[in-house]
């Protein structure tokens, strides 16, 4: 995922929500949110709200859905974000693991993980060069680029250590960590909706596995195809709808619906929205 795509997709989106509006933002990445202006309400799957002000850093894990409102209508909402890689987190992982042996394997309860960087102004600033450096990361493409690779390693763990007190930090590393299944048919829909039929034959294809196979794959992880398949879709749909203001004829074409009412439908019901889509209709 591109740092600079997640965080101007998440800001316009937030900027383009109403206050009183609760919406939802599916994570295919795990992420570290920090505020730099405004202010945020947010939670995870119908977990407990948490307020997030310039003197918070979160970290959100991927596969779930985070549901977010502004606190002030008017007040304008500036982001820091950083996409984490199951990569990035195994590392961490791996240079801690002497840290986590006492720990048990825990079931994630959707609170919030966030730290308080209000008497550790570094915290803040090493957060702000670990961007930098994958900004850099995303755009280097000569041999120093290992180089930049460890500089951002060191920077990024800087940042986690500071969470390793927090007792939300574990099942939320736990969940992020490894690409699951579930995730590679989320990713492979996400990007291919509109351009093919995302079957599940097509996709246990090329998974290199049978339907079958993938079907108990996926059910072993809580979930299945139709289910991913959705949210993937919708997920997709409301990016282009929020952040790029296409028109609904176009945006249902490229989620992979002929048929556009019953898209608009599908879309709805799954953002539970009464009122008028903030989409042009053309």
């Amino acid at each position: 995922m591109s740092i600079v795509f997640c965080e101007e997709t998440l800001i316009n989106y937030i900027q383009k929500t109403p206050s009183e509006i609760k919406n939802h933002f599916y994570l295919s990445n795990a992420i570290l949110l920090k505020v730099k202006q405004g202010g945020i309400c947010l939670r995870i799957e119908n977990g407990e709200w948490c307020n997030l002000s310039t003197n918070n850093i979160c970290f959100l894990p991927k596969g779930k859905v985070i549901e977010f409102i502004k606190k002030a209508a008017s007040e304008k909402i500036a982001l820091d974000i950083m996409p984490v890689s199951a990569e990035m987190l195994n590392y961490f992982y791996k240079q801690n693991s002497a840290l986590f042996i006492e720990k048990k394997k825990t079931h994630y309860h959707s609170q919030v993980c966030t730290t308080d960087i209000s008497n550790t102004p570094i915290l803040g600033e090493v957060f702000y060069s670990a961007i930098q450096e994958i900004r850099h990361l995303e755009m280097n493409t000569d041999t120093k680029i290992k180089n930049v690779d460890n500089k951002m390693a060191i920077h990024l763990n800087f940042v986690l250590s500071f969470f390793l007190l927090e007792n939300t930090f574990y099942p939320t590393l736990q969940t992020s960590m490894n690409v699951l299944t579930k995730d590679k048919v989320y990713d492979y829909i996400y990007h291919n909706s509109g351009k093919q039929n995302c079957t599940l034959e097509l996709i246990a294809k090329q998974l290199h596995m049978s339907t079958s196979t993938l079907k108990r794959r996926l059910a072993s992880e809580d979930t299945n195809f139709s289910t991913i398949s959705l949210t993937s879709r919708m997920n997709k749909a409301m990016m282009l709808s929020k952040v790029d203001n296409m028109p609904m004829p176009r945006i249902a074409q490229e989620v992979g619906y002929d048929d556009i009412p019953h898209f608009i439908q599908a879309f709805k019901n799954f953002y539970q929205q009464s009122q008028p889509l903030n989409v042009t209709i053309s």
